[in-house]
């Protein structure tokens, strides 16, 4: 593993931006755990929706990132309650063209009896 942030065309657009690229030293993964953590969520996330939709594994790339999308568009505690998009761009991202693509939808009847297990 490794070489993921690394390649020449990454290297070359981060310069463009003045943005600094640090790397960790190798086989020291506790270097990395923000982003392994990160990586993780968004996998666990993406299996999530493709399961729970029943979408085909072929949709795996578009499904990346639609979840990166919208893990950068909701707003964060670690944030102060704005999200990744907000601090970056400094204006509030519109909901309104957010689409709803898989709901599991639960109908509670008040008057029927159930108990604490049913669905």
């Amino acid at each position: 593993m490794g070489g993921e942030y690394t390649f020449n065309k990454l290297c070359k657009l981060l310069a463009l931006d003045e943005t600094i690229h640090q790397t960790s030293c190798t086989n020291t993964s506790e270097q990395n755990g923000i982003v392994e953590r990160k990586r993780r969520d968004i996998i666990k996330t993406n299996r999530s929706f493709l399961l729970s939709a029943s979408i085909p594994s072929e949709f795996w790339e578009k499904l990346i990132l639609t979840t990166i999308s919208l893990i950068n568009s909701i707003p964060s505690s670690h944030s102060s309650g704005f999200s990744p998009f907000k601090n970056l761009y400094e204006y509030v991202l519109d909901y309104s063209s957010f689409r709803v693509f898989y709901c599991n939808c639960f109908v509670l009847r008040p008057h029927a009896k159930h108990s604490k297990l049913s669905s």
